[in-house]
C-alpha cells in the first residue's frame, strides 16, 4: 500500500508576525489569482487566500500536485487572470 506523502510546510517570507484581526479573506472558491517570485521556488503562479495590508498567503499547487502555501510581502504580488495563470483550480466557481 503506498503511504502519503508529507504535507508540505507553510512557507514565510519576511516578517513572521502576523496581527490576526489584520488578516481578510475573498469569498471562497472565488479567490483572485496572482504572480509572485519566490526566491528559491522562483515563479509561482497562486490563488490569494488571505491578507493584511503587508503581506498575502497564497496557495498553488507545485509540479508533484501537492498543495502549497506561502505568506509572502504584499510588494511580491502582482494580479492576474484565470486566464494567464500557469495553474488554475479545478474547484473556482466562475459566472
Amino acid at each position: 500500500m503506498n503511504e502519503p506523502r508529507p504535507r508540505p510546510d507553510l512557507l514565510i517570507y519576511g516578517e513572521h508576525h502576523i496581527t490576526p484581526d489584520e488578516v481578510q479573506s475573498a469569498p471562497y472558491r472565488r479567490e483572485p489569482y496572482v504572480r509572485v517570485e519566490l526566491p528559491d521556488l522562483g515563479t509561482v503562479d497562486a490563488k490569494v487566500r488571505r491578507w493584511t495590508p503587508t503581506r498575502v498567503m497564497i496557495v498553488w499547487d507545485d509540479a508533484a500536485h501537492d498543495r502549497r502555501s506561502a505568506w509572502v510581502p504584499a510588494e511580491w504580488v502582482n494580479r492576474i487572470s484565470r486566464a494567464e495563470s500557469s495553474w488554475q483550480d479545478p474547484y473556482d466557481l466562475r459566472d
